[in-house]
């Protein structure tokens, strides 16, 4: 599980959604299966984090023949992960303004990001 997807949501609410993002489905008794098999959770705890994610809209759900909710994800990861990141960079400069956008520069240009050159040069591009 990513440290960026538990900065988003609770740690039991990211990975119910890592599951269900690579299942593509769930019910709360399979999540809860996954689950289980790295530590004991209640079945109640499941049933109420799936609930949380779907009144959230990150899930939806469809009742299946025998009542029980089958859950489904709204969006892919990557569109959960571009609608978070908009939400966040879109808060930073409307609250630091030119500042955040000299520090985001800043940090595109360290070694630690050297690798992304796509991103610079779109930087660039725009900054232009």
């Amino acid at each position: 599980m990513t440290n960026q997807l538990k900065m988003s949501l609770g740690e039991l609410e990211a990975e119910v959604m890592e599951i269900i993002w690579k299942q593509k489905e769930g019910t709360v008794r399979s999540i809860l299966g996954q689950i289980q098999k790295k530590k004991k959770i209640a079945y109640t705890t499941i049933m109420t984090i799936m609930s949380r994610l779907y009144e959230k809209s990150l899930l939806r759900r469809r009742a299946d023949a025998s009542g029980a909710y089958r859950y489904f994800p709204r969006q892919t990861k990557e569109e959960f992960f571009a609608r978070v990141s908009g939400d966040l960079i879109t808060k930073m400069l409307k609250n630091y303004g030119d500042v955040a956008v000299a520090r985001f520069v800043d940090i595109l240009n360290s070694d630690e990001f050297k690798q992304s050159e796509e991103w610079r040069k779109k930087i660039h591009k725009i900054v232009e």
